[in-house]
C-alpha cells in the first residue's frame, strides 16, 4: 500500500465518509491480501460505518498478519470501543502500549474509551498522559477536552478543545465536542455554531447532526430538530439516537398531528425489533404465581434528577415481602440521592458499560420477571434492549410523555386525568394499566419558607414559568400574549433562559404578541435552593404547550404557586392536568385556551382569594404526600400480581 493509497483513504475517513473509504480499503484488500495495513484501514472504516463484525474480522486478519504493530491493537480498541464493548477495548489499548509505550495517540484514544465506559479517572489520567508525551498532538488535547467534559467540568474542557482546533483547525470531531461543551455551559447558539462547523467539515459526521438536532429542541425550535433528525436519519436509518431525538422533537410540536406522531413511534419500534431480532425468551424464571415478584427498573436518571422525586416514594412504599426490587442503573456518575435510591433496593447493578447485548444477559441472568422502563426517548434510554424483552413482562412508566412504540413493551402507566378512558388507546403500542395517580412527586428536604403573595404587596400580578425554553413553543407564547394583553398591568418572570440570544429571541416573540420587554422578567437556570426561592416572585404559573409542566408544576405546588394549565387533546398536553388534579386544584384547569384567558382573568381579580390558597397549599400538599403515595403503591402492587398472575396462568396452560 503507497503513501498515496494511504492519503486518499485518509482524506476520506477524516471527512466522516466512511463508507466511502471502506470501498477504497476493500479494494486495497484485493490487491495487498497480506499486507496487514490495508486490513487495518478496512477494518477501521467498517467499524465507523456501523459493521462491527466485518470491522473485528478484518482486524483480527491484520494482527495475525502482524502482531507485533502496535497501531494494529490500537484499531482494535478503537472498533471495540465503538460496539460498547470497553472491556475488550480497554484490554486491546493495554497491548498497544505495552508494544508502543510512548504513542501519545494509542493514550489518547484509551481516555476516549475509559470515558465512554464510565472510568472518569482513568479517562483524565490517560489523556493528561497523552498531553505530556505530545503536546503538539491535538487528538491529545482533544482528548484531555473530552475527559474534563464527561467529568463535569465542561468550562476547564474548553481551553483544551479550543487548544485542538488551533493545532488542527480541520478538527471536526473537536468542534463538536467543544460544542458539547458549549451546550452544557447553556451557550445554546454558540453549540449550534459548532456543530454546524463540525458538519461543514465532515458532512458524514452524524454524531454532530444528532448534537445539532438536540440543541435545536433544547432551543424551543421544534421543527428544525426534527428537520436535522430526519437528515441524521438519512445518513444512518439505524442511529437510534437519531430516532429518539426525532421523537423527543415531535412531542413538542403543535403543529405535527396525533397521527404523525403516533405512527413515527411504531415505525421506530418496528425498525429497532427488525434489527434486533424477535425477542428470544428464554428467562431464568419461575413462573410460580404465588413466589415473590422480582422487578427490575432500567434508568439513566438514578440520581439527582427529576425521576428520582416520582420513585423514591414508590420504592420506600413497596410490599418487600411480596416484590423485590432490582435496579439497573444506566448512568456512569452518582452522587446523594443515588446513594438513598441504592438503600432502598434489594439488589444494584451499574451498566452504563455494558453495551446492549450484555444488558440483556444481566437482566436475564437476574431473573426478573416485570422490568420497568423509566426513560422512554430521552436521555440514557435502553430501549434497543427492552426491544429484545430480556424479561416475560414490560412496562413503561415515567420519564418520558408517550408510547416507546415497541411491541414488545407491554404496558403503561397512566391514570384518567392524563388519559381518560378509551381516549389514548391508539396512542401507545403498550395497553394502559390505571393508577388513581399517574405518580406521586416527594420534594426535596429543606424546602425554603413560602413566601407572601407578591400581588398584595406590589399592586400587580406576577406570572411565571421556570420549564425548559424547549417547551417554548409558538401556541405557549401566543396564548401567554392573549392573557398578557387581557391583562395590561401583569408581569411575566421567565426562568431557566441562561442563553442571551434566546432572550433576546423570546422578548422579541412576545413583542409580537403585544407585550412590552418592560413586562418581561428573565432568570437564568439557577441551582435548586434558588431556583426555588424565586417563586416567592411569582402569583401563578403559566403552562406550556403542548408539551405541559411536570417536575416544574410539583415544585410551584410546594411553594404555594399553582399552575394554570391547558388540557388538551394529546397525552403530553395533560400532565400538569393531572397533577392539578390530584392537588385538588380543578379551578386551574382549562379546556380551551379561552378558558385558560378567562381562568387567568378570574384569578388576578381574586388576589386575597390567591394569596390565601398560597399560604395553604404547602401544607394540602404535606396531607397528599402522606396519603397518596400508599394509594398509589397499592394499586400498583395490585395491577402487577394480576397481569403476572395472567401471564403464569397462560404460561402454565400452554405446557399443559
Amino acid at each position: 500500500m503507497t503513501p498515496a493509497d494511504l492519503a486518499g483513504w485518509q482524506a476520506d475517513f477524516d471527512a466522516g465518509r466512511y463508507i466511502d473509504a471502506a470501498l477504497r480499503a476493500e479494494a486495497l484488500t484485493r490487491a495487498c491480501q497480506q499486507d496487514a495495513r490495508a486490513w487495518h484501514v478496512l477494518g477501521l472504516a467498517l467499524g465507523f460505518s456501523g459493521d462491527g463484525r466485518r470491522a473485528l474480522e478484518c482486524l483480527d486478519t491484520a494482527i495475525r498478519l502482524d502482531r507485533g504493530d502496535a497501531s494494529l491493537w490500537d484499531a482494535l480498541g478503537v472498533v471495540r470501543m465503538q460496539a460498547g464493548d470497553h472491556a475488550e477495548a480497554a484490554r486491546a489499548f493495554r497491548r498497544s502500549l505495552q508494544l508502543a509505550p510512548g504513542a501519545a495517540a494509542v493514550w489518547a484514544n484509551a481516555s476516549q474509551s475509559a470515558l465512554a465506559g464510565g472510568e472518569l479517572s482513568d479517562a483524565l489520567r490517560y489523556a493528561q498522559r497523552a498531553v505530556a508525551l505530545a503536546p503538539q498532538l491535538a487528538h491529545a488535547w482533544f482528548a484531555l477536552g473530552n475527559a474534563l467534559h464527561g467529568g463535569g467540568h465542561s468550562q476547564d474542557a474548553q481551553a483544551p478543545l479550543e487548544e485542538a482546533l488551533r493545532l488542527q483547525p480541520s478538527m471536526a470531531i473537536a468542534q463538536q465536542s467543544l460544542g458539547n461543551v458549549h451546550g452544557a455551559l447553556g451557550h445554546l447558539h454558540e453549540a449550534v455554531a459548532c456543530q454546524r462547523r463540525a458538519l461543514a467539515l465532515a458532512p458524514g459526521l452524524v454524531s454532530a447532526r444528532i448534537n445539532l438536532s438536540a440543541l435545536h429542541c433544547a432551543l424551543g425550535d421544534a421543527p428544525e430538530a426534527i428537520h436535522e433528525a430526519r437528515q441524521a436519519l438519512d445518513q444512518d436509518p439505524a442511529s437510534f439516537h437519531a430516532w429518539s431525538n426525532l421523537l423527543y422533537a415531535l412531542v413538542h410540536d403543535e403543529r405535527v398531528g396525533a397521527e404523525e406522531i403516533n405512527a413515527t413511534h411504531r415505525d421506530f419500534g418496528r425498525q429497532v425489533e427488525a434489527r434486533v431480532g424477535l425477542p428470544s425468551g428464554g428467562w431464568r424464571v419461575s413462573f410460580d404465581p404465588a413466589r415473590p415478584v422480582r422487578l427490575g427498573f432500567v434508568s439513566g436518571d438514578l440520581r439527582d434528577h427529576p425521576v428520582a422525586h416520582f420513585l423514591r416514594p414508590v420504592w420506600r412504599h413497596l410490599d418487600r415481602k411480596h416484590f423485590r426490587i432490582i435496579a439497573f442503573s444506566n448512568n456512569a456518575s452518582a452522587d446523594a440521592v443515588t446513594g438513598e435510591l441504592r438503600a432502598l433496593c434489594d439488589e444494584w447493578h451499574e451498566v452504563a458499560r455494558c453495551s446492549d447485548a450484555a444488558l440483556d444477559a444481566r437482566i436475564r441472568d437476574r431473573a426478573v420477571d416485570i422490568l420497568f422502563d423509566l426513560s422512554g426517548h430521552t436521555a440514557g434510554n435502553r430501549l434497543a434492549v427492552f426491544a429484545h424483552k430480556p424479561a416475560p413482562l414490560q412496562i413503561a412508566w415515567l420519564g418520558y410523555p408517550g408510547t416507546t412504540g415497541l411491541a414488545s413493551m407491554d404496558f403503561r402507566l397512566v391514570d384518567d386525568m392524563q388519559a381518560p378512558q378509551g381516549r389514548f388507546d391508539a396512542a401507545f403500542s403498550e395497553r394502559l394499566l390505571y393508577l388513581p395517580y399517574a405518580n406521586v412527586f416527594e420534594p426535596p428536604a429543606g424546602l425554603p419558607m413560602v413566601a407572601p403573595a407578591p400581588q398584595l404587596e406590589k399592586g400587580y400580578l406576577t406570572f411565571g414559568s421556570f420549564n425548559r425554553p424547549s417547551k417554548l413553543s409558538d401556541a405557549t407564547v401566543a396564548l401567554w400574549g392573549r392573557v398578557l394583553r387581557a391583562l395590561p398591568d401583569a408581569r411575566l418572570l421567565i426562568g431557566a433562559v441562561s442563553d442571551a440570544e434566546l432572550a433576546d429571541r423570546l422578548r422579541g416573540r412576545l413583542a409580537a404578541e403585544g407585550v412590552s420587554a418592560e413586562r418581561l422578567r428573565f432568570s437564568g437556570r439557577l441551582a435548586l435552593a434558588d431556583y426555588l426561592a424565586l417563586h416567592a416572585d411569582v402569583d401563578l404559573a403559566l403552562d406550556t404547550q403542548p408539551f405541559s409542566s411536570g417536575t416544574t408544576a410539583n415544585f410551584a405546588l410546594w411553594m404555594g404557586v399553582p399552575t394554570l394549565t391547558l388540557s388538551g387533546e394529546r397525552f403530553v398536553q395533560r400532565l400538569c392536568a393531572s397533577r392539578l388534579a390530584a392537588a385538588g386544584l380543578p379551578d386551574f384547569i382549562a379546556e380551551t385556551p379561552d378558558d385558560f384567558v378567562a381562568l387567568a382573568c378570574r384569578w388576578a381579580s381574586q388576589p386575597e382569594a390567591l394569596a390565601a390558597l398560597r399560604a395553604e397549599l404547602r401544607e394540602r400538599m404535606r396531607i397528599h404526600a402522606t396519603r397518596q403515595p400508599v394509594e398509589l403503591v397499592r394499586a400498583l402492587e395490585g395491577h402487577l400480581r394480576q397481569v403476572w398472575q395472567d401471564y403464569c396462568r397462560t404460561v402454565q396452560g400452554a405446557q399443559e
